[in-house]
């Protein structure tokens, strides 16, 4: 029987998801400006509650249980429903101008849901999003045409100026009926000449020993995967963006592995800025790293 007479803290779900997103305690107290000791306890409270283990502990990341999992959606849809019935209600007088460059790469869904979060806190924010390759990003912001940039660059070489939001895996990617490469020429499906995925299969392939040709330039993953899905050619996609239109291509994944992405959050103006850091606060507790 369901028990109508128990209440669960926002402020403990709202903990619970930045661990579970985080996967270190550490870290989420980091984010939530709580100590240590203070999160680790509103993850006991709850599990106390709820009768059940949220959370697998001993392994070098939190990971969550079955039981974990299933109140992540729930504490999501209403950590989210509260924020934004109080922004409603009590809206920010913070004022400003936000312009954030996104790869597409990274998590745009989500990038778009956390600004329309920040908007219906703050209104009186404007905030301009542009969405481009890494590399124009980097530019722009060093030009101080973008306050905040989320982009990719390979596994180590981030920027001092960069704060890592999470490493995953690149892959190679080709049609669910592909044929084996031997003896064949590779049709590479590419996001165009100024992203760091071209030249790296194009250096890869070349170190490799085998014959390529550029068949399509896209700059958007939904291009690249139909295009690979309908067979033109293969290509390299993130953990993050990949779907099941595609299959990972283990015989090129052996001749020319992959190394690691790093998704990066990068600051134009390391003055304090309240729009800016709120901003900041509030998309690194939301972005999911992809599983």
């Amino acid at each position: 029987m369901t028990n109508m007479n128990m209440r669960l803290s926002v402020d403990a779900l709202r903990v619970f998801r930045t661990v579970a997103q985080t996967g270190n305690m550490s870290q989420a107290a980091t984010l939530l400006h709580l100590s240590q000791s203070a999160v680790s306890w509103k993850i006991k409270r709850l599990e106390q509650q709820l009768g059940c283990l949220l959370l697998l502990r001993g392994g070098k990341t939190l990971d969550l249980t079955d039981q974990g999992a299933l109140l992540l959606q729930h504490a999501a849809r209403i950590v989210d429903a509260h924020d934004e019935a109080v922004a409603c209600f009590s809206p920010s007088a913070m004022r400003g101008q936000l312009r954030i460059g996104v790869a597409e790469q990274v998590s745009l869904p989500e990038v778009c849901r956390v600004i329309a979060l920040f908007a219906h806190q703050h209104p009186q924010v404007e905030v301009q999003l542009v969405i481009a390759q890494s590399q124009l990003l980097r530019q722009l912001c060093a030009g101080g045409e973008l306050d905040i940039i989320l982009h990719q660059d390979f596994a180590g070489l981030a920027a001092p100026a960069d704060r890592l939001l999470w490493l995953e895996k690149l892959h190679w990617c080709a049609p669910l009926a592909g044929q084996h490469l031997s003896g064949q020429q590779v049709k590479l499906i590419s996001y165009g000449p100024d992203c760091f995925y071209r030249r790296l299969a194009e250096e890869k392939l070349n170190a490799a020993g085998m014959a390529w040709s550029v068949a399509l330039e896209c700059p958007s993953i939904a291009g690249m995967l139909t295009a690979i899905a309908a067979g033109l050619g293969v290509g390299i996609l993130n953990e993050y963006s990949l779907n099941n239109s595609v299959r990972r291509c283990p015989e090129l994944e052996h001749i020319a592995p992959l190394p690691q992405v790093a998704s990066l959050l990068r600051v134009a103006d390391k003055q304090a800025d309240a729009a800016r850091d709120a901003f900041c606060a509030l998309l690194v507790t939301a972005l999911h790293q992809p599983a």
